[in-house]
């Protein structure tokens, strides 16, 4: 039924969706926490400061290292914003070049109704809007793109990134004809395989960034924040596929599931590297104190996302 650009676009919506909330949140939370560093430090500095100036100089230096990581956790935001929009209009892109006659998706805006279909198209319209608001903040610093503004729009992002994951399992669900897709229950698995799929993406820019130290040491919440998204994939999966095995109608999607290839791509590439593999090297990495598995971890995590939206597409679609 559907074909290898469906599949595409949703391991790339979903993963754009996942990587816009995963930076979004974390901008937030970290301008927060940056804005309680700076009044701390420079009340310490206002308290040093009256006693002698020999005891100033570490607290400038504070500030000093407190400067250098904002500084790179701007150019993590430019590199990841970009990157996340370029791969969510990529991912429009696919579909509309799956529909055959794209101007059709103009009618939608145009002229809505209350269907799926006009829920997705307005999520991803708006989240392109707000993912180019982001980029023009970050990246290209444009002075009405900063302050609250920009801090509206993380918000609003976080928001409408949420939705967009939740509509690449909807996309599904409104296919009546497809039993195995006719569960609420596909909604959580995309949704949640996203997520991860998008805090995977991020790891990976903040891993290969200039002056990726000083931030490495700030992504371990980020790191338990991921095996959160893991476990609660895994356990959305298993739900997804006992309702599956409870309903006789998806047999036939079932025996194709089991059928040796099909069920080698299932169990090695989707749970074994999307879930198993990152699982146990962001426990090790986290336990160890070190961030050497971040570029393996969350390379197997994104392709495993991938594979388990093959074997759902390619099961369904018989």
């Amino acid at each position: 039924m559907y074909g290898a650009l469906v599949i595409a676009y949703l391991f790339l919506g979903g993963v754009a969706a996942g990587g816009f909330f995963a930076m979004a949140a974390w901008s937030l939370a970290f301008e927060r926490s940056t804005c309680t560093n700076a009044w701390t430090r420079a009340n310490a500095g206002g308290l040093d400061r009256r006693t002698g100036n020999a005891v100033a100089t570490p607290a400038r230096a504070a500030n000093g290292a407190l400067l250098r990581r904002a500084q790179a956790f701007s150019s993590l935001q430019a590199r990841m914003y970009t990157l996340c929009l370029a791969l969510l209009a990529l991912a429009v892109a696919l579909l509309l070049w799956d529909l055959g006659r794209p101007e059709r998706a103009l009618l939608v805006l145009l002229h809505p109704h209350a269907t799926v279909i006009t829920f997705g198209a307005f999520c991803l319209v708006t989240e392109l809007a707000l993912g180019s608001l982001l980029v023009l903040g970050s990246l290209f610093r444009l002075p009405f793109a900063q302050g609250r503004l920009k801090r509206a729009a993380e918000a609003l992002c976080c928001a409408f990134s949420l939705a967009t994951m939740a509509y690449t399992g909807v996309f599904l669900v409104g296919n009546l004809a497809v039993p195995l897709w006719n569960t609420w229950t596909i909604v959580a698995v995309f949704t949640c395989s996203s997520l991860s799929g998008g805090v995977s993406l991020l790891l990976l820019a903040d891993y290969f960034i200039k002056d990726q130290t000083l931030l490495l040491r700030a992504v371990r919440p980020l790191q338990k924040c991921h095996l959160v998204c893991l476990a609660a994939e895994a356990a959305s999966i298993a739900l997804f596929m006992g309702v599956a095995f409870g309903n006789p109608a998806a047999q036939s999607s079932l025996d194709l599931l089991l059928s040796p290839d099909m069920l080698a791509t299932a169990v090695v590439g989707a749970l074994g590297c999307g879930l198993v593999a990152p699982a146990l090297l962001e426990t090790y990495s986290l336990t160890r104190k070190e961030c050497r598995t971040i570029p393996v971890s969350d390379v197997l995590c994104l392709f495993g996302g991938l594979c388990l939206r093959y074997c759902v597409i390619a099961c369904g679609g018989i």
